[in-house]
């Protein structure tokens, strides 16, 4: 009898066990949950994150981050960190400062002016992307820009004085004018057509440097070829108004330039046409061609091979030729670098430095100027600038005018917010050595639509001074000017027409009336 009941209480304390193992384990788990700017201790029986969620009644947006995962299991003491993450579209509507125009005419008594167009600001609107954590802004940047208004320049008409004056020109000073090459010898009153078909694109457009030869691009003579070619490569002499234009037999360039060095040579970069914007697909390759002007045989060697040419490379690289005939840099959308032309058969590509693309958000890409310093040691750039606001860098309206040395040893700016289109050019050497002149955005902080001022810098970038021109006339559209031979003077185009500018005395002389003038070229 005494066995049986110790069977039976042994049963009995198994039993009891068997109970107190299936109650929850969690029953007595206190946790910590942080949501809403709100902090709380909680006492729960869930097993995990996401059951604990449940039992509260929170629920999660689509942005909304959770700290830890909803798959964890709780543990005593844990914290529990919900992160409200919203999405908004913010747009901003700022104002475009309108551009003051000065027409000068020979009719009107000197003094006397008179408004021929009231200016008018105009509008742009800028898209946010705003994302705020727990209702602090984490990040702001620019979807898109659209122009709401066009600014509207105010037009004054003065009078001036007499006809141009008739000018001394050092060398050979070239330029487009109603689609034709024409060329100002020793003064600027001696002056004839190089061309008479009116074909040229401005694509192209350089003087050899002893200014016997004019390297151009114009579009082919028969609509039917326009299909398959948007320009074709031409040389033409200078000597001899009647000379005839040899071809190169190159089509569809996006950039060429003369050998500073070797007679007869050039190099070149080629696409392919395209009926969507901007026209054409860049092939991202580099040749140099050499021609002989006695039988017109022309000889090409490939240089860089066509490439992609990164996210951006359907717009094509710029290429300068250094003065030393031994380099040849490039730039793309986010790199600038050099090619080593030391051992032509073997050419080495090396990148000197790297940044953020612009986001235009249009059909067309930001790629920086390149000019080279006399002695081939640096390049003169822009630099795309970090943002200053929340904006992402690709939205950074900061261009700086940088010097890079050619063995990648240091980048240094010279100038700062001089804008996109600044377009740096460097001198000749004189015997205190050589400047850059640049052009200065008047808006630097929307200098994509500014209007510019032709502005000269020592070349570390000290004693700068605007030059042209003078305060409350016209601001100059954005454009590649041009020096002397001599280090003097600066050719540029200012309301259509080619002018020039004395470095130091600031004086300017207008040598063309006919509003249509482009792309001057001055040479020896």
């Amino acid at each position: 009898m005494r066995f049986r009941e110790i069977i039976i209480l042994v049963s009995l304390l198994l039993l009891t066990g068997c109970q107190q193992v299936d109650k929850p384990s969690l029953e007595n788990i206190t946790v910590r949950l942080i949501h809403d700017k709100v902090r709380n201790t909680v006492s729960t029986s869930s097993s995990n994150v996401r059951d604990l969620l449940s039992e509260q009644g929170i629920g999660l947006g689509p942005l909304d981050r959770i700290s830890p995962s909803q798959s964890t299991l709780l543990t005593n003491g844990m914290d529990i960190t919900i992160i409200r993450v919203e999405e908004q579209l913010q747009n901003e509507e700022i104002v475009v400062p309108f551009e003051k125009q000065v027409v000068r005419n020979d009719g009107l008594p000197v003094g006397e002016s008179r408004l021929l167009q009231t200016g008018t600001s105009g509008l742009e609107e800028i898209t946010y992307r705003i994302v705020t954590e727990d209702g602090v802004i984490a990040s702001k940047s620019i979807l898109r820009r659209t122009m709401m208004q066009q600014p509207i320049d105010e037009i004054v008409m003065v009078g001036s004085q007499a006809s141009y004056t008739v000018v001394p020109i050092e060398g050979s000073l070239a330029y487009i004018s109603s689609g034709n090459a024409w060329i100002m010898s020793k003064s600027s009153g001696i002056r004839q057509p190089l061309t008479v078909n009116g074909v040229l694109d401005g694509r192209i457009f350089q003087l050899s440097n002893d200014s016997r030869y004019l390297l151009y691009s114009g579009k082919p003579n028969k609509e039917e070829d326009l299909e398959k070619t948007f320009n074709q490569l031409w040389v033409v002499g200078t000597d001899n108004s009647s000379s005839e234009p040899l071809t190169l037999k190159v089509q569809n360039v996006l950039w060429a330039a003369w050998s500073p060095t070797e007679e007869f040579t050039i190099a070149y970069s080629t696409g392919e046409p395209r009926k969507t914007a901007p026209g054409w697909q860049a092939h991202n390759d580099l040749n140099i061609a050499t021609f002989n002007e006695v039988d017109t045989e022309v000889e090409h060697t490939t240089i860089l091979e066509p490439s992609a040419g990164g996210s951006y490379g359907w717009y094509g690289m710029q290429f300068a030729w250094a003065p030393n005939g031994t380099y040849i840099a490039y730039a793309q959308a986010d790199r600038i670098g050099i090619i080593d032309l030391s051992k032509p058969a073997d050419p080495v590509k090396e990148q000197l430095t790297s940044f953020s693309h612009y986001q235009t958000w249009t059909d067309w890409v930001w790629i920086p100027a390149l000019t080279w310093s006399p002695d081939s040691r640096f390049l003169y750039t822009i630099s795309h600038g970090d943002p200053i606001g929340l904006e992402l860098p690709e939205d950074s309206q900061i261009f700086n005018i940088s010097a890079l040395a050619q063995d990648g040893s240091f980048q240094a700016t010279l100038a700062e917010r001089t804008g996109i289109w600044s377009n740096p050019v460097v001198s000749p050497m004189t015997s205190t050595g050589f400047q850059v002149a640049f052009l200065q955005a008047n808006s630097p902080l929307q200098s994509v639509n500014s209007g510019y001022t032709l502005s000269v810098m020592e070349q570390d970038g000290s004693n700068v001074k605007a030059i042209f021109p003078i305060s409350g006339e016209t601001a100059l559209k954005p454009q590649n000017v041009n020096w002397s031979p001599n280090g003097k003077q600066l050719a540029l185009i200012h309301r259509g027409n080619l002018w020039i500018v004395g470095n130091e005395s600031s004086v300017s002389q207008q040598l063309t009336s006919d509003g249509q003038t482009s792309k001057p070229s001055w040479a020896h």
